[in-house]
């Protein structure tokens, strides 16, 4: 097997295959940090920015990086402090589209909770119309928010069968809305 110092050096002279080695070898690293951003690019962003790390190693100028394990420790702790930076950037934008969507709900005007009244009561006069099976699945699932494994488990019955009776009381509210 090719040592990482000849890998980063061909590499940052181009080769592509020297690079997707490297970055198959830290693949592992990048899972880890990708799941802990838990956003849909997380992977991708931790592997540009692995790409824009191996061509900035100064493998070259600093004697200690002619060792494997010291540019393991130099990609490890890069790819760890941006992690950190990512996961700054997007908890600040997630709290920021919290406190938008907390200011949009604190400016319902009125004539919006009588529509949400309103709804409520005609959601409840469908769900009355199911039968009771039927009205417990969709509760539980859309109004209770249990996730469609746990409530098969709950009431001992397959998962498909939940399946089942929630599209049919679907359907049936389907038929009943348009009534």
């Amino acid at each position: 097997m090719e040592k990482l110092n000849d890998m980063v050096k061909k590499a940052k002279g181009g080769n592509e295959e020297s690079m997707i080695e490297i970055i198959e070898k830290f693949r592992p690293l990048i899972r880890k940090y990708s799941r802990k951003l838990n956003y849909d690019d997380a992977e991708a962003d931790i592997i540009i920015f692995l790409i824009e790390t191996i061509k900035k190693i100064p493998i070259f100028n600093n004697s200690n990086l002619n060792k494997d394990e010291c540019i393991v420790g130099y990609i490890n702790t890069s790819i760890k402090n941006r992690y950190i930076s990512l996961s700054k950037k997007y908890i600040s934008i997630a709290s920021e589209e919290t406190e938008l969507n907390v200011n949009i709900l604190l400016c319902c005007t009125l004539q919006d909770e009588q529509k949400s009244i309103d709804n409520h009561i005609f959601v409840t006069f469908l769900l009355d119309k199911l039968p009771h099976y039927q009205k417990q699945i969709i509760e539980n699932i859309f109004i209770d928010n249990i996730p469609v494994t746990d409530l098969s488990k709950r009431l001992h019955i397959s998962r498909q069968s939940v399946n089942r009776a929630k599209n049919r009381a679907l359907s049936n509210l389907k038929k009943y809305a348009g009534e």
